[in-house]
């Protein structure tokens, strides 16, 4: 399929707002509503997603779902796999768990609730090319001027055949909170008018280790087809400065590839040079970009995106910062701990109420309790610093390895 920019609206407005010195509030001229499909089924025996949803004005980028739209995904060897909205996540998940099979060709098609209907080409699955290696080495960062850890991959196909990659990757860490409460406060019989409340300290075991998984944004992207042999060799896919806090305890990152068609790969090389960062199509899009999905109701309508049969593998690797001989990294947070005395009530010596100030932190901000010593004197720190789960799980997940 040959693709290509049929305009992108705009571009005049935007090159003269780079070159005004008085600000320029940009405003939609003649918008459209268009229908935005985003689905890549892959040959994982998993729930298939398709994401749909409509363009939104410039000055308002906000991602408009589509709802109660029939979506089925047919194939040549005469299965069907209908699909259903999902509330929580806002796309359509299919029915049943499916698999991409090798030598079969697909079909995405929708009918939204207003009774438009919309296809996609029949696409098919690329072979499975597994991952060579994934690994991580010390390097400066070029733009930062930093020293960091880059993730690199390698891989290669013998046969010749596939030379269109996509990767992505999710990134898990684990979180050691640097000043653990076992207790948990309460505040109770409250007096306003005088000032006064009782703290009631119960026991607890702290919640200290917990657990975060990020995924990676925009579209990343390598082909051999100008290289001498069908190898990708140090194809860098995540960047982490010594800095980042992620490396603080200790670091998983899961590397996924995905074989594509010189169609799906062009397509995304496309809407990434347009600026799409944020997801693999930014509905706040200024152009237009000719994919494999056409509307059956109006051919002269527009539709963006793309439907793509994808082979998937994937390797996991971890690492701690010691492996690379860096200082520990700061925490996510500055943390400070306060020391508040529950007696001092007065402003006289120009310092602040500290018992309201109490209050005001653990009951307004949920700042923890760490001791009580000297009598009234209570030390409290911000709930990051104690509690990771007030930005984390605590739940350790299956795969992790210490």
């Amino acid at each position: 399929m040959k693709l290509k920019i049929l305009y992108i609206i705009f571009l005049s407005i935007l090159l003269f707002q780079m070159g005004c010195t008085e600000p320029y509030e940009i405003e939609t001229v003649n918008f459209e509503s268009v229908l935005v499909v985003e689905s890549t089924i892959t040959n994982e025996f998993k729930p298939q997603i398709v994401k749909l949803s409509r363009t939104s004005k410039l000055e308002n980028p906000e991602i408009l779902t589509v709802n109660n739209a029939t979506v089925i995904v047919s194939s040549s060897d005469g299965n069907s796999f209908n699909f259903n909205w999902d509330s929580e996540t806002g796309n359509y998940i299919s029915q049943q768990p499916f698999s991409a099979q090798p030598n079969v060709s697909y079909t995405l098609d929708i009918t939204t609730q207003d009774g438009k209907s919309y296809s996609s080409s029949a696409v098919t699955l690329p072979n499975s090319i597994k991952i060579d290696e994934v690994y991580a080495e010390t390097i400066v960062s070029p733009t930062e001027n930093r020293d960091g850890v880059q993730v690199l991959v390698n891989t290669a196909d013998p046969t010749g055949k596939e030379k269109y990659f996509r990767y992505e990757y999710e990134e898990t860490y684990k979180i050691t909170a640097p000043n653990p409460s076992q207790y948990s406060a309460e505040i109770i019989n409250y007096n306003p008018d005088e000032g006064t409340y009782k703290v009631i300290l119960t026991q607890r075991v702290p919640e200290e280790i917990c657990y975060s998984t990020e995924f990676s944004k925009g579209i990343t992207q390598t082909t051999t087809t100008e290289l001498n042999e069908n190898r990708v060799f140090r194809f860098p896919v995540r960047y982490l400065s010594k800095e980042d806090a992620r490396l603080q305890t200790r670091y998983s990152i899961l590397v996924k590839q995905y074989v594509q068609s010189v169609e799906a790969y062009t397509f995304y090389k496309i809407v990434k040079e347009l600026g799409s960062v944020e997801s693999l199509l930014s509905q706040g899009q200024p152009g237009y970009i000719v994919g494999n999905m056409v509307s059956k109701s109006n051919s002269n309508e527009k539709v963006l995106g793309f439907f793509e049969a994808s082979s998937m593998t994937s390797k996991r690797i971890y690492f701690n910062y010691q492996d690379f001989g860096f200082d520990k990294p700061p925490y996510f947070v500055d943390c400070e701990v306060l020391f508040l005395d529950y007696n001092d009530n007065t402003v006289l010596d120009d310092d602040p109420d500290e018992r309201q100030t109490f209050y005001d932190y653990v009951t307004n901000r949920n700042y923890q309790v760490l001791s009580l010593g000297q009598g009234t004197v209570y030390r409290i720190v911000q709930p990051e610093c104690s509690l990771c789960t007030s930005f984390s799980s605590n739940i350790r997940p299956n795969f992790w390895e210490d």
